[in-house]
């Protein structure tokens, strides 16, 4: 289909004509160059509740929400340099959101802040110095889960190792006490 549009109003009333980049536009919107198919394509991934939720080495860069109330255990690919995984809560937890190194031997380092949303109460915690902390995890309580909590990872190593993930966030708690979300299990 051919555009015919030369002019446009501009919010005065004012006729304006059309350069080559509005022409090119309108031709892209016609030719179906917008439609976006085969999955994701906006930078976000959405965790369902459940332990089988997986992150996936070409879901580096994406936003991942964890999208459900109910638990979700969400485990990380093998680890390469770069890589980086920004997890959101969407809905406060009311089950265990917990992201999983993908096996024992690989770990976390960094910190987080959780802050409190109910009491003038923060802190910070930090994953063991030696990497062997495996599990972040949020309850919807005092150690984070809360809508709007963010944790960042980034692959440190392309081995199997501990410290090989750089953690660093802000957690939504609840309560008068903080938490650590960091464990071995």
């Amino acid at each position: 289909m051919a555009n015919s549009i030369k002019k446009v109003t501009n919010v005065n009333g004012a006729p304006m004509n059309l350069g080559q980049i509005e022409t090119a536009a309108i031709r892209g919107v016609e030719q179906g160059a917008n439609i976006f198919t085969g999955g994701n394509n906006f930078g976000i991934k959405l965790l369902v509740a459940g332990a089988d939720q997986v992150v996936t080495a070409a879901d580096s860069g994406k936003i991942i929400v964890f999208n459900a109330a109910a638990a979700t255990l969400c485990t990380l690919p093998a680890p390469k340099i770069g890589m980086k995984f920004t997890f959101i809560t969407a809905i406060a937890a009311t089950g265990d959101h917990e992201i999983q190194a993908g096996t024992n031997g690989h770990g976390f380092v960094g910190g987080v802040t959780v802050t409190s949303t109910t009491a003038a109460k923060a802190d910070a915690f930090s994953a063991n110095a030696n990497g062997a902390d495996d599990f972040i995890t949020q309850t919807g309580g005092a150690n984070g889960g809360g809508a709007g909590s963010i944790v960042t990872i980034v692959g440190l190593a392309d081995t199997s190792a501990a410290a090989c993930w750089l953690v660093s966030g802000n957690l939504l708690g609840v309560g008068s006490t903080t938490t650590t979300p960091f464990a071995t299990t």
